[in-house]
């Protein structure tokens, strides 16, 4: 199938849990409160930190199950045992050391109200016993996206982010906002995603060739997933720290301040995440011109897509929040979800070398970009959380993933002419918070001028989302006439 096909179903396996999301957080900040909310956002964040025991095995195998797309289904199957198998051990490892390090954590670093810490602590079994198997899920991922079966994946991982949203707020709505049973229910619903994806991998790979673990198979996925392993460690550092830090600083309201919008304006990742996994399979198998072709084109078509979605966002952010959540919770998330989406933006472009690296079996050089972030990042973090706030925080953020993205470009080669195409992009994007109007008043025209322009530079830089554009019409205009 066709690279376009696969990102409409990853952007409908995208979108759809986008949507459950936004219809369903007004109520759970109405049935839990603000304060409870921000509490289950830094145990998420702190649950997400123990992906560091996942030694990037799952992507190793599906960049290797990949390359085999029309080789030997035992060596597929092989590849895939040997993968469960090594992730399975370090995520029960992963389980123990959370279980020991969790209870004084939370006990001492994070600002909450005493009542509502032993309810985190009682559920610490429950977090301890999910990392093994989140851990072993990434495996049964990466190979159905390896084969390619983008349908199949995300028609279950829409049902499971259905499951993870219902069962959660129906048990803040008849036993009430407990954390223990809130927390423990959103766990439950994603282990049971599981069962259908291993039925779909038994099916895809398929199961039943005659391969086995293999020893002499660990070294190979190892050489490459040692470097996923490195993003995986400092991941968290890079993207959740600052919820982490304002924590500590400021407050668990102020952590859902910032979480809001954030997790808000991160779904538009969808559409470069969605774009980035269609392309992996294929940038592996392909050779190095062509790849490099591909995925400069992607970048180009990626802009001209991402423009006009960030200047809506960025200028409906204060009435969409204040209608969406209120207008006091609004008036502090509304400037953080703004300076967020232009860093959106570049980071989304960034999908496109960050995957082309990672197809060329060179991850390690996305590793070492995030070693030498670290400590700058944070450095700046802090300061700009004690003399700007959240909004310093989100500033932070944005001009942290700027740089990598610069990075990024330049090691992969995309820093040409075609790239330069983008730039006027950032500028219209840039200039869309000072557009961004309040409340409704005659501000709103410099609003619809600015995305007038954004529509229009979209449609002169990429020829091939002009002509998508076209046959979906003329599609829609046959079907209206027979």
């Amino acid at each position: 199938m066709s690279v376009k096909r696969h990102t409409t179903y990853n952007l409908f396996g995208s979108v759809v849990p986008i949507l459950i999301s936004v219809l369903t957080v007004p109520l759970f900040l109405h049935l839990v409160g603000d304060t409870r909310f921000g509490i289950i956002a830094l145990v998420w964040i702190f649950l997400g930190y123990f992906g560091l025991f996942d030694p990037g095995i799952g992507r190793a195998a599906s960049y290797h199950i990949a390359r085999l797309h029309e080789g030997s289904a035992k060596d597929r199957e092989s590849i895939f045992w040997t993968a469960v198998v090594v992730n399975l051990s370090f995520g029960l490892v992963a389980g123990v050391v959370l279980y020991l390090v969790a209870h004084p954590f939370f006990m001492s670093i994070f600002k909450m109200p005493e009542a509502m810490r032993g309810e985190v602590i009682a559920c610490l079994p429950w977090l301890a016993a999910f990392i093994p198997i989140s851990i072993v899920t990434g495996v049964l991922s990466g190979v159905l996206q390896a084969r390619e079966w983008f349908g199949v994946s995300n028609a279950i991982s829409v049902s499971l982010a259905l499951l993870s949203q219902v069962t959660p707020l129906a048990v803040a709505y008849f036993y009430g906002p407990n954390l223990t049973w809130l927390i423990v229910a959103i766990l439950l619903a994603r282990v049971a995603g599981a069962i259908p994806l291993c039925i779909s991998v038994a099916r895809a790979l398929p199961l039943g060739a005659g391969g086995s673990f293999d020893w002499s198979l660990v070294r190979t996925l190892f050489s490459y997933g040692g470097w996923i392993a490195v993003s995986n460690l400092l991941n968290p550092l890079l993207t959740a720290m600052d919820q982490m830090l304002i924590g500590s600083i400021l407050s668990a309201d102020a952590v859902a301040y910032y979480s809001v919008p954030f997790n808000l304006v991160s779904r538009i990742s969808v559409v470069p995440g969605s774009l980035s996994l269609s392309l992996f399979p294929k940038l592996s198998r392909g050779s190095t011109e062509d790849g490099r072709r591909l995925a400069s084109e992607a970048v180009v078509g990626l802009a001209a897509v991402m423009t006009p979605l960030v200047v809506i966002g960025i200028t409906v952010m204060p009435i969409f929040l204040k209608i969406w959540v209120g207008a006091a919770f609004a008036a502090h998330a509304a400037p953080v979800g703004m300076i967020l989406l232009v860093g959106m933006w570049v980071n989304g472009l960034s999908y496109i070398p960050y995957v082309h690296l990672q197809a060329n079996n060179r991850p390690d050089l996305i590793a070492k970009f995030h070693a030498i972030e670290v400590v700058p990042y944070l450095v700046l973090l802090w300061i700009s959380l004690h003399y700007f706030g959240l909004v310093g925080a989100a500033g932070a953020w944005t001009l942290r993933v700027a740089v990598d993205a610069l990075l990024l470009f330049g090691v992969a080669g995309h820093l040409d002419d075609r790239w330069y195409r983008v730039l006027p992009g950032g500028v219209i994007v840039a200039i869309a918070p000072f557009c961004a109007p309040a409340e409704w008043s005659p501000s709103v025209g410099f609003a619809c001028a600015l995305l007038a322009v954004a529509v229009l530079w979209s449609w002169t830089v990429a020829p091939s989302l002009r002509s998508i554009v076209k046959a979906v019409f003329m599609r829609l205009l046959s079907l209206r006439r027979s």
